[in-house]
């Protein structure tokens, strides 16, 4: 038997998504408590972070800054500016010195666990540097230890992370539940690492990456463990307790942007209805919780159908968002869906020009089917979200134009603006000058794996990513997302707010807009009791007793 310690450390909480449980941990604790072993998970995804992240001190200067700025869409002034980058490097300094106070906690706590192994998940910015300090402080501490890390930036980056640590034992980059068990066998002694198969380690001074297994069963995954003996993150309010589910994993297109296919490969696999209508069953009557997100990101049509119609047939009371596939839904589905509980669903557009969307993105479906599509399921009484990302590779202004128009024609309920992304191992990356990106693949990769989000600036304020589009330096091409992005709000499109956050609003009794500005204000000025008084809010909602069979 081995006894483990898990850790997700992903700096301040600066969205509302942050403070979501972490079905990637609780997967892991199922599988290692199913197999016999005992675990911890330490989630620093809390509201308690974010208050202690963020000097009160300094709250109200940037209140006095943020406020007006998200107020309009005119770039700040050259002394606001000036004022935000102290602020920034006032804030940036305090949450330094909380991380070493962080990692003298965490030492204490495996001082007295005495796990055999400590997993990290790591994430981008600040999760990673940080999940990197902590991690070295903790072998400085207990050099015998066993050290390992997974999560997004192992899955994507791989033996990238070497080149900016070598603390860790091993990188996870297949599927974890599997993972976590052979991993905890090293640990106990039992097993050789070149033996596991889905990981990244060092020998000799040399970098192995052991091929993947072919994909789990998702029948067959363990049971999460949401326990708050096991997961203390989850007791009180410290969480907004929606529960994701893995109905999906793996997926059959290759969108120039996307990592899913790098995460869980190109074969689609998904979980049988009943069995996810279990689950949803299961923490209903184990942990009160009603509200819950799937996570798959090309879940297919029938099988929301099929969840949904099991979901009426046991007269389960329950909320969910989903992502969803113009290749695959049905709009004759959506009325079945929403009576089942299907609050928002999220569709990747990116191009309203079918030449953009074919050419740059690669995406399996019709524009003319998007209108129907969007119409149906608004019509149903379903929140939906339609992405969009601007500009793309070969956009031009008339292109930009376009997708526009199409965006208004449409009239989807949000509208997630983003700028175009070079994440490893995606086609955009692996093949950037087809693309028409100009770029120096090890520079990205090393710039990439620690980039901060400055979220204090808006993006043409960042550090600029060392690529061009279309010829595009950052600060040029992040300017024209930020225009669409104030154009769809000049003709009452609502941007910014995805999926699972229009869920969390309904649950805290607010609108989507008045949610997203309320809580963007929040995070960005450190107001953790606001934070902290619409989880409560939003929690009771999530755990508020069946009204139904179930």
């Amino acid at each position: 038997m081995a006894r483990g310690l898990l850790v997700s450390y992903a700096g301040y909480p600066y969205t509302p998504s942050s403070l979501t449980p972490d079905n990637g941990l609780a997967n892991l604790a199922g599988a290692l408590l199913q197999a016999g072993h005992e675990v911890k998970i330490i989630d620093y995804g809390t509201v308690s972070t974010m208050r202690r992240l963020f000097p009160p001190q300094l709250a109200e200067q940037v209140r006095s800054l943020v406020g007006p700025l998200l107020s309009t869409s005119q770039p700040p002034t050259a002394e606001a500016l000036a004022e935000l980058q102290q602020s920034s490097a006032l804030l940036e300094a305090y949450q330094q010195e909380q991380l070493q106070s962080i990692g003298t906690e965490l030492v204490a706590e495996v001082r007295h666990l005495r796990p055999d192994f400590v997993g990290f998940k790591v994430w981008n910015g600040d999760g990673f540097t940080g999940a990197v300090a902590l991690a070295e402080r903790l072998r400085a501490e207990f050099p015998g230890l066993h050290i390992y890390a997974g999560g997004p930036q192992a899955s994507w980056f791989r033996e990238v992370v070497y080149w900016r640590t070598e603390v860790f034992e091993a990188l996870a980059y297949g599927e974890g539940e599997q993972i976590i068990l052979d991993l905890a066998e090293h640990a106990t002694g039992k097993r050789e690492l070149g033996s596991i198969p889905g990981i990244i380690y060092q020998q000799n001074g040399r970098i192995e990456q052991v091929p993947r297994a072919a994909g789990l069963d998702l029948n067959d995954l363990p049971t999460p463990v949401y326990d708050e003996e096991i997961y203390p993150a989850m007791t009180g309010d410290e969480k907004i307790k929606i529960i994701v589910l893995d109905d999906s994993r793996g997926c059959p297109y290759a969108c120039g942007f996307c990592t899913h296919p790098v995460e869980s490969g190109h074969r689609l696999r998904t979980a049988s209805p009943s069995r996810l209508v279990d689950q949803m069953a299961q923490v209903r009557q184990k942990y009160g919780i009603r509200v819950f997100r799937f996570s798959g990101s090309s879940t297919p049509g029938n099988l929301m159908r099929q969840i949904a119609e099991e979901i009426l047939r046991r007269d389960l009371d329950v909320q969910y968002t989903c992502f969803g596939h113009f290749a695959s839904a049905d709009p004759d589905h959506f009325e079945i869906m929403a009576r089942s509980g299907l609050y928002a669903i999220f569709f990747g557009i990116e191009s309203g020009c079918q030449r953009i969307l074919d050419k740059a993105v690669g995406r399996k479906f019709a524009l003319a089917e998007v209108k129907k599509t969007v119409a149906a399921a608004k019509r149903a009484g379903i929140f939906t979200v339609t992405s969009m990302i601007v500009p793309l590779p070969f956009d031009t202004e008339q292109t930009i134009q376009e997708s526009l128009e199409f965006v208004l024609a449409v009239q989807p309920d949000s509208v997630p603006v983003q700028f175009p992304g070079l994440l490893p191992g995606t086609p955009w990356m692996q093949e950037p000058e087809k693309f028409g990106f100009e770029v120096d693949r090890e520079e990205i990769l090393s710039t990439g794996l620690d980039y901060k989000i400055k979220l204090l600036f808006p993006p043409a304020y960042w550090e600029p990513l060392p690529y061009k589009v279309n010829g595009l330096t950052f600060p040029e091409f992040t300017a024209l997302t930020a225009k669409f992005a104030a154009q769809l709000e000049a003709n009452d499109i609502l941007t910014g707010v995805p999926d699972d956050n229009a869920l969390i609003a309904q649950c805290a009794g607010m609108s989507p807009r008045e949610f997203r500005d309320q809580a963007r204000l929040w995070c960005l000025t450190g107001n953790a009791e606001a934070m902290a008084q619409m989880v409560s809010e939003a929690n009771q909602q999530i755990t508020r007793p069946s009204v139904a069979g179930g």
